[in-house]
């Protein structure tokens, strides 16, 4: 468990620190972090995914720091994110459907609700100024990330790395 919760953790930093890119104006990071976010959720639940979300951030933020420096805010926001992945997935079936509602609450409370608060607190921003930058991406990203984590889970599971849940088990 300890080996999958550092793989997850590094997963996080690479993409969320290396292999992303920014949106026009920088209002928004593009990547795959969501991945190992859903994955460390469906694995170890809404607490383990709330911590293996901030261990991800904080890692990542002693490796490549930006020059804001650490955020707890943001971090908070990370916690969050892999806490109702937790919720959606730990011991429950990852279909298309649930994919779609868990990338939806994410992005509605996280990156739609608590990043552009938090940004605009940190750096001054008006908050609606952040949101409408988000707003055109996160609504797009909405589908295409439930398509992504629904692949990924069927392959997982094809390849007998996470089992299925059977309808007795909760």
């Amino acid at each position: 468990m300890l080996v999958t919760a550092a793989l997850l953790i590094a997963l996080d930093v690479i993409f969320a620190r290396f292999l992303r890119f920014y949106t026009p104006g920088a209002l928004d990071r593009i990547s795959l972090q969501f991945l190992p976010n859903a994955l460390a959720g469906a694995i170890f639940g809404p607490i383990g995914g709330a911590l293996i979300c901030v261990a991800g951030d904080v890692v990542g933020m002693l490796l490549n720091p930006d020059a804001s420096g650490f955020m707890p805010l943001i971090t908070l926001a990370c916690a969050a994110r892999g806490a109702i992945y937790g919720f959606f997935f730990y011991k429950k079936e990852p279909g298309f459907l649930r994919s779609l509602a868990a990338v939806a609450t994410v992005t509605v409370a996280v990156e739609l609700g608590m990043m552009p608060l938090f940004l605009s607190i940190l750096y001054g921003n008006a908050w609606r100024a952040v949101l409408i930058g988000k707003l055109p991406w996160r609504l797009v990203s909405i589908p295409a990330f439930a398509g992504v984590l629904t692949a990924v889970f069927r392959a997982l599971r094809s390849a007998k790395v996470l089992r299925p849940v059977s309808r007795g088990q909760s």
